[in-house]
């Protein structure tokens, strides 16, 4: 089998990794180390700061059409690889932040990628849905490594005040959210699809908590009160080391 990239439904069994296994756990703090070492880079050298952020912004978007290009040039594309999961909303935010200038508009999209796109990054390194690959094939390693920058943007944003999310304006993080969950709820009713697991969680994740706490009828409720103390535990991390200074 060829372990650079493969089709899910074409995977044997015990091909993965395991949530939480020794690889997994490796695979993160390498991702920690990364992003923090990047971060410190970022904050010390304030040159290097715009071409970063366009960098990390269009570099993202970058990955995804090369992932897809890929896909669709070997005939293993499908419906079900469309960028339109909670973290591809980077693929279009960031480099809207990035090329806006200085506004409302620019702040309340800063807003949301630190309120709710960091989180939501962090936590598909922690509970990936793609452990059925190799970990060091293609769809794994481009996953890992994609959901890294996602998280380093706002993380950068944030080491110099140039995002500053506030607990006063977060509902407006909050109305986005609906906002773009709408199109995308009425997509997976269309189509079968289950972007945003907005339709069943995933087994092993607190999603599947969610759908045991609230029930099928419940679940998007489960969801969104979710996703709003997601927000809200950002939030107050953010706010309680926001005068901490990096150093290094």
């Amino acid at each position: 089998m060829n372990h650079f990239w493969t089709n899910e439904s074409e995977l044997p069994d015990n091909v993965g990794f395991e949530l939480f296994s020794a690889v997994h756990i490796r695979m993160i703090l390498v991702i920690l180390v990364a992003v923090i070492g990047m971060a410190v880079l970022y904050r010390k050298q304030e040159k290097i700061r715009k071409p970063m952020l366009l960098t990390i912004a269009f570099l993202i978007p970058g990955l995804e059409a090369f992932k897809i290009g890929f896909l669709w040039t070997s005939g293993h594309m499908s419906i079900g690889y469309l960028p339109m999961h909670l973290c591809s909303l980077s693929i279009y935010l960031y480099p809207l932040y990035v090329v806006l200038k200085q506004g409302k508009a620019r702040e309340i999209i800063g807003e949301f990628c630190c309120q709710m796109l960091l989180p939501a990054g962090i936590s598909a390194i922690l509970f990936p849905n793609w452990i059925m690959y190799p970990l060091l094939s293609y769809m794994s390693l481009n996953s890992f490594i994609w959901h890294a920058l996602q998280i380093l943007l706002p993380i950068c944003l944030l080491t110099t005040g140039e995002a500053f999310p506030r607990i006063r304006t977060i509902w407006r993080s909050l109305v986005l959210l609906l906002i773009f969950s709408i199109p995308v709820w009425l997509f997976d009713r269309l189509t079968g699809c289950n972007y945003w697991f907005l339709m069943r969680p995933i087994s092993g994740t607190p999603l599947q908590v969610i759908y045991q706490w609230f029930g099928q009828r419940g679940y998007l409720i489960g969801l969104f009160l979710l996703a709003a103390g997601m927000m809200f535990a950002t939030q107050g991390i953010i706010a309680a080391t926001r005068n901490i200074r990096i150093s290094g």
